[in-house]
């Protein structure tokens, strides 16, 4: 009765093997979790220490007639937070993208040693997206080359880097140069 597999394995015994390969399996799905719940816990360490030393900017937006309320609105600023935390990432890592919500996306580049040239791309996208105003969704400025630059040095960037990040962002479409002009590109989203 017993049907016997082409190594000599009966049914029985090749169930009993899946389920110790499923078990097996279950251990390393478990110890697989672990290690991403600790690279997580990591990585967000390492961006909460960044936010800590972030500059803030407060603006007053608004003032009652009677001059008693007012109305201040206090922003990170979000290229200083890119910059400071492509300065504190783990060697592998790289910053690809500062969200409107908050949040932002870190991925794991496999490389021991992510090039510095990918750490100012981040810093100059974010430089380009803090300076472009926007209004009802659509563009209505955005900054010079020149400031764009100057900033990226600002923040720790070597200005003949920041120039041909510029141009190599250009030609992959992530941002736009045009007229002494930045613009975020059709390829924005990636880095």
């Amino acid at each position: 009765m017993g049907e016997q597999s082409g190594d000599g394995a009966s049914l029985h015994e090749r169930m009993e093997r899946y389920e110790s390969l499923a078990a097996e399996e279950l251990r390393y799905r478990e110890r697989k979790s672990d290690v991403l719940e600790d690279v997580s816990a990591a990585l967000a360490e390492t961006i909460e220490s960044a936010t800590e030393e972030c500059r803030v900017t407060v603006e007053a937006t608004e003032t009652s007639a009677d001059g008693r309320q007012h109305r201040l609105r206090a922003r990170l600023d979000t290229a200083d937070l890119v910059a400071r935390i492509t300065e504190t990432l783990p060697d592998g890592f790289i910053l690809k993208h500062l969200h409107d919500d908050g949040t932002v996306s870190i991925a794991w580049d496999e490389r021991a040693t992510v090039p510095d040239e990918r750490h100012y791309s981040a810093i100059l996208k974010a430089i380009v997206e803090e300076e472009t105003e926007t209004e009802d969704g659509l563009i209505v400025d955005v900054p010079r080359e020149e400031r764009v630059r100057s900033r990226a040095v600002d923040l720790g960037v070597p200005e003949d880097l920041a120039v041909r990040r510029l141009s190599h962002l250009d030609d992959i479409g992530v941002l736009s140069v045009a007229d002494g002009r930045v613009y975020p590109g059709t390829n924005y989203s990636s880095l």
